[in-house]
């Protein structure tokens, strides 16, 4: 038995906007994810050695992530480029330990591990723009 060709259209067009209208998400959660993912990958390799995968930090050594410290986004996209060399102080415990400088990352990546931290442990659904990376930097003082 043949299927009349407006009928393989029909169904195929339908799948194709059904496909379309809910199994992608928007431009905007799809840009977030990456940016997540990314981040994630690399805080892992820039970041996770002292904060740890978890970010709960290394014992006494080194801290975990703060929310506290997450509040002032320009200081941590700073810290992430430039280091820290001053005491910190996070859940009671201080730590003296400098945090070395990432001085290769890029705006972009900057923007990306922000992204993927913000999301994990600021729980923010947006994404940390290069641009506002940008700023930041371009506002840092030494430490």
């Amino acid at each position: 038995m043949m299927v009349p060709v407006f009928f393989r259209f029909s169904v195929l067009r339908f799948a194709f906007l059904f496909v379309l209208l809910f199994s992608c998400g928007s431009e905007e959660s799809t840009k977030h994810a990456q940016y997540v993912a990314e981040g994630y990958s690399l805080f892992q390799t820039h970041c996770a050695n002292c904060h740890q995968r978890d970010g709960k930090g290394l014992g006494n050594l080194y801290p975990a992530i703060s929310v506290d410290y997450l509040k002032d986004k320009a200081k941590v996209i700073c810290w992430i480029k430039n280091g820290v060399n001053q005491s910190v102080t996070v859940n009671g415990k201080t730590f003296n330990r400098p945090m070395p400088a990432n001085p290769s990352l890029k705006e972009l990546e900057i923007a990306e591990i922000m992204t993927y931290m913000y999301t994990t442990w600021g729980k923010e659904s947006k994404i940390i723009t290069t641009e506002s990376v940008q700023k930041a930097l371009e506002q840092c003082v030494s430490n």
